[in-house]
Formats: structure tokens, C-alpha cells, sequence
């Protein structure tokens, strides 16, 4: 109140001051002095005009040490409205006639003034600024709506240890020109020479939603340098205005990857689940938990997670839980191999959609423990799916993985196995059952994202299998919406793949994440350890080279494979009979049956099936 009372007086004498100042500019003091009557009587109103219309506008509210063009306008806006109506008052109430150009000048001189005094809060805290900052130099690789905005905090925001020095950018309009003073450079130069020139320590990638591959390439262009790199948040909190020095982040492996899928459908999705009633598996585990996120920001009416990990289902129905008040939650503490409380809640809730991601995916832990994985992975799925079909389920779709393509391992012969499952049984069933298979997603339980930066934080060895293994990685969001819109075109029996991109090899992800920490390469090493019991060097999405096209680029579907249903169904029998005695030999045996393009790299399998060939 004190602050807008002086602001008020001020802009009193500062009327007072430029319309005497008026009429000694335009008639010089002497002349001036032949308006006294005048000037005694109009000053008045001018006075008792101006003041209300600076407070309708705002002119007492804006926080004037932030001032910008919004500012300038309300400025120009307050003095030409409280200008206009003075006149017409004085013209109407005085008889005395004086030059019109006394009005213009006293605009003028008024709006100087008035702007001057609140701009010169901003002009003083910008010198003042400039001349206290400090801390690490930062070049920003964008010089766009975002980069512009953190950079202008950076110079004139409370300081958090950013000195802003220069800009990078790839349209070439912009190269040679200055922003908020400092200099663009162009995006195609060496970073390296724009660092070492400008004595830079961080890079602050200031492109929301860009590309995993642009990402790269900009830290591939920093081949010398040893700067620590940074982003900002996504374009929709740049647009919610959100950006801040303080959501300034390293940059994470996820930057490197993140692709936006070009033809994410999010109607197609919202109409397949808006109002259904959806179960998930799985839904404590990395995939699981992500699916429920993405599921019921859709609406579905009722959402039943269910989960045997005690602590995975609390922290997701925790999550959730509150935060949807039109979803009826359901949290189902079972095991998929026995669900008996899975089937009470079928019985009494007509349900729609299943989404079973609940499986064990550790391939090292799996080959060591084969007959728990095929019990829960194979058994798990064929009595969900069999509940499926006996309580009229619309659709099931099955959570697979590229290590069903030809596998070398436990974990993927059983995926397989599960594939070839439902695709047959679909024909079968009212229910129509779908399975959707995508590679390694990022920061899942067992991916090697956090073990590597822990490495790293340690000062290494970091330690990857083989210098040439290469993986298929998605983010899991990513993932997850694209699962959601394959499942929504399942009409029953696809197998559905999803566009992985390129396969990215272990180790250059290693040498990326060693310098986006900060380190030299020769600072942390990588140690190649050999591959593990049933790891393959590459990884494979399709069985056969046909793959039939959907309406949507990132989204094919494999070929199908027909199965003799009773010799099929009675080696499955079998195969559960060995898992349930512990019988590994006959377990591996019966999955080379099922699934012939098995082909285990782990040498004690190998030689379980050379056994069992007679040589």
C-alpha cells in the first residue's frame, strides 16, 4: 500500500511537472505565463482524470523491476486514455481555447516520464545484475522460445550459478545475430571451438521435445570438450511457463533415445478405453505400473490392478488411488499362476480389456531358475486367458518381447511360447486375444541404465558384455501408448510389433552416458565381460521377413503361425508337468519342442539338447 501510495504522488508531481513543462517549451516562460488562469483550472482535471484510469489499468500493480513490452503497452495505453478523456473534459467545460499541440506535447512528455520511472527499476537491476553474476558458463543449443526465456533468467533472475555466454542454433537467420546481448553461433560449426573460445563448462540443451538422434549428434560434436551437458523440461511445461533456471536437469539416457511416435492416434486410444472396465498384471512392475499411469487418463470406469509384489501394488494404487475420483480402483494382491481371487472379481465385474504384462524378464535370473519362469510366465498366461474366454472378455492383450524372436534364452522360448498360446487359442474364443512385442524399455527393473550410472559415480570399470551387443530400447511411455493403440486395432490373433528405431549398441551408450556425467573417456573405463548364459549379440523383432502393415507407421504385425491345437495343447501339459517337479532337463527338452527355432546359448542347455538328440 506505501509502495502504490508513492507511486501515486510521484505520478502527481510528474503531471504537475511536464504540463507546466508543456507550456514553457511551447511559449517559453514569458509566454507561458499568459495561460496561468488556464493551467490553474485544467490541471485539475487532469489530475482527477489520470489517477483512476492508472489504477483501472494496472499501472499501480505491475511488478515494474520485471518490466517487458507488456508493460510498455499498459504504459502507452494508461497515458493516451487518461490524455484523451482530460481533453474532451477541458474542451467541454472551458470556454478558454489553447493550441491542440499542448496536448500532443504534454502526451509525450507525460508518457516519458511516467514510463521512465518504472523502467528505470529494470534498467538499474539489469547494470547491477550484470555486474554481480557469476558462476559456470553456460552455452545454450537453442536460441528459440525456451532458450531465450531461460537465458533471459539466467542473466536477470535471482542468481543459481549460470553465466550465459553464448547461443547455438541451426537456422541459419539467426547465425551472427545477437539475443538479449550475447552472440549465435551456427549449429553446423565444431562445438568444440565454440567451447574452448568462449572458456564454456556446461551445455544447456534448450530444444524441449527434441530428438534422441539430434541429442547425440550435438554430444557427438563435443569430441574434445569436457563439459557437463543439460536440458530443459518438456515443450508443455515451456508453454505452461514453467521453464526455470531450477528445472534445469543433466541429461539422462532417456534424452538420447526419446523419440515422439509420429502417429500416435490418441482418439483411437481414448475410444478403446473411455468407459471400459480394464484389468492389468503385472501392474506393480516397470511396464505394469506405466500401463495403469496411461490407462486411466483415458477414463476407464473401473481399473483392477493386480499384482503378487506387495509393495509395487502399494506404490501404484497409492499413486492413483484419489487422484481419479470417476474410476472405480480394484488392487488385487495375487499371483497369475493362481487366481482365484483374479476370477471372483471376473465373476462380478463384467470386464472389457486385459492387459497381461506380468512376467519374469530378467534373462540372467531366469536361466538360472527355468522352471519358476515357466510356471509363471507360460502357466500365468494360459489361465488368464483361459479366464478370459470363460468370462466373455473382449479383448487380451499379451505384453511379448523381442526375445521371441528366435530365442536364445528361457525367458524368450517362454514368451514364445505364450505367443503361439493365445494366436491359436484366439480362433477358438469369443475373446479376442492380441499380443504386442517390443524390445528393452529404459529404466526397467533389471535395465542397465542405473547399474552403468552407478558405475560411472564410482569412477568405473563400467562393465558391458561384448563390444558389439546391440538392443532394440524404447522409452517406456513411449512404449505403453503404443501398446494401447495396437490393442485398440487387434481384431484377434495379431502379434503386434512396434517400431523400436534403430538398435543401439551397449557400449556406445556407455561412452555417451561417461560424458554426459562430466568424465573423460579416459577418466572411466569400460571392461568387456563376456556374454551372459543365454545373451545374444542382437535382437530380433520378426520370425520371417514378412510383416504385414497397419494404418499406422509404427505398428506392423508378424505373420501367423498355425499349430496342430491337440498335440500343441498336450506338449504344453507336459511342459507344465516338468516346471511343477523341478524337472529342468525335460523342461528345456519340451521348450525345443514347442518352440523349435529355440536355440539356447547357455552351454548347459546346449548340451541338454544334444543329449536329447542321441549324439
Amino acid at each position: 500500500m506505501k509502495r502504490k501510495l508513492a507511486l501515486i504522488f510521484t505520478d502527481v508531481f510528474l503531471i504537475i511537472l511536464c504540463y507546466l513543462g508543456t507550456f514553457v517549451l511551447r511559449f517559453e516562460f514569458k509566454g507561458a505565463l499568459d495561460y496561468v488562469h488556464f493551467i490553474e483550472t485544467s490541471l485539475p482535471i487532469i489530475i482527477v482524470v489520470t489517477i483512476p484510469v492508472f489504477i483501472r489499468t494496472g499501472m499501480y500493480k505491475a511488478v515494474w523491476r520485471y518490466a517487458s513490452v507488456d508493460c510498455l503497452v499498459t504504459s502507452i495505453k494508461a497515458v493516451t486514455i487518461s490524455t484523451l478523456m482530460s481533453v474532451v473534459l477541458i474542451y467541454f467545460l472551458q470556454t478558454y481555447r489553447i493550441p491542440r499541440s499542448i496536448f500532443i506535447m504534454y502526451w509525450f512528455l507525460f508518457l516519458v516520464g511516467a514510463g521512465g520511472i518504472r523502467f528505470s527499476t529494470r534498467i538499474f537491476r539489469h547494470y547491477r545484475t550484470r555486474k554481480e553474476q557469476g558462476g559456470r558458463r553456460v552455452l545454450i543449443y537453442g536460441a528459440g522460445t525456451a532458450g531465450q526465456m531461460i537465458a533471459k533468467e539466467m542473466r536477470y533472475g535471482p542468481s543459481f550459478g549460470y553465466i550465459p555466454v553464448c547461443f547455438v542454433d541451426d537456422d541459419p537467420a539467426k547465425v551472427g545475430m545477437k539475443l538479449h546481448d550475447l552472440p549465435i553461433y551456427s549449429g553446423t560449426n565444431k562445438l568444440d571451438e565454440i567451447i574452448e573460445e568462449n572458456n564454456i563448462e556446461d551445455v544447456l540443451i534448450a530444444i524441449p521435445s527434441t530428438s534422441g538422434d539430434k541429442v547425440r549428434k550435438i554430444i557427438a560434436g563435443c569430441k574434445m570438450s569436457q563439459v557437463k551437458f543439460k536440458t530443459l523440461p518438456s515443450l508443455s511445461d515451456i508453454v505452461d511457463g514453467k521453464v526455470s533456471i531450477t528445472e534445469i536437469r543433466e541429461i539422462e539416457v532417456e534424452d538420447l533415445l526419446r523419440r515422439v511416435p509420429k502417429d500416435l492416434d490418441l482418439e483411437q486410444i481414448a475410444s478403446f478405453i473411455k468407459g471400459k472396465s480394464v484389468m492389468i498384471t503385472g501392474a506393480g512392475g516397470s511396464v505394469g505400473s506405466e500401463l495403469s499411469r496411461q490407462v486411466v487418463k483415458y477414463s476407464p470406469s473401473i481399473k483392477m490392478l493386480v499384482d503378487s509384489n506387495e509393495f509395487g501394488l502399494y506404490k501404484i494404487d497409492s499413486e492413483l488411488y484419489g487422484n481419479h475420483p470417476g474410476v472405480m480402483f480394484h488392487s488385487i494382491m495375487e499371483n497369475v499362476t493362481k487366481p482365484l481371487r483374479i476370477e471372483e472379481y471376473l465373476k462380478k465385474i463384467k470386464t472389457d480389456i486385459i492387459f497381461h504384462a506380468a512376467a519374469y524378464k530378467h534373462v540372467p535370473l531366469v536361466e538360472l531358475n527355468p522352471c519358476e519362469a515357466i510356471i509363471n510366465n507360460v502357466v500365468g498366461t494360459i489361465k488368464i486367458a483361459k479366464l478370459a474366454d470363460k468370462h466373455k472378455v473382449k479383448k487380451f492383450v499379451l505384453i511379448s518381447t523381442d526375445k521371441a524372436v528366435r530365442p536364445t534364452n528361457v525367458m524368450g522360448a517362454t514368451k514364445r511360447v505364450c505367443e503361439l498360446y493365445i494366436q491359436n487359442f484366439n480362433s477358438m474364443s469369443n475373446t479376442a486375444f492380441v499380443a504386442v512385442r517390443f524390445g528393452n524399455v529404459l529404466d526397467s527393473s533389471g535395465s542397465v541404465v542405473p547399474k552403468f550410472k552407478q558405475q560411472i559415480r564410482n569412477g568405473g570399470p563400467v562393465t558391458v558384455t561384448h563390444p558389439d551387443i546391440t538392443r532394440y530400447f524404447m522409452l517406456i511411455p513411449e512404449a505403453v501408448q503404443l501398446v494401447m493403440q495396437a490393442a485398440s486395432l487387434g481384431e484377434g490373433g495379431e502379434i503386434f510389433i512396434l517400431d523400436m528405431g534403430e538398435p543401439v549398441k551397449i557400449a556406445d551408450m556407455a561412452k555417451d552416458m561417461i560424458k554426459m556425467m562430466g568424465f573423460a573417456p579416459e577418466e572411466v573405463k569400460i571392461e568387456y565381460t563376456g556374454l551372459r548364459p543365454g545373451e545374444k549379440l542382437y535382437e530380433e523383432l520378426l520370425i520371417n521377413d514378412t510383416e504385414k502393415k497397419t494404418e499406422y507407421e509404427s505398428i506392423t504385425v508378424a505373420g501367423i503361425t498355425n499349430v496342430n491345437w491337440e498335440e500343441f495343447e498336450s506338449d504344453i501339459d507336459e511342459l507344465m508337468h516338468f516346471a511343477f517337479e523341478k524337472n529342468v532337463e525335460a523342461s528345456i527338452r519340451m521348450l525345443k519342442k514347442l518352440v523349435p527355432e529355440y536355440n539356447p546359448q547357455n552351454e548347459v542347455y546346449k548340451d541338454i539338447l544334444e543329449k536329447g538328440d542321441g549324439s
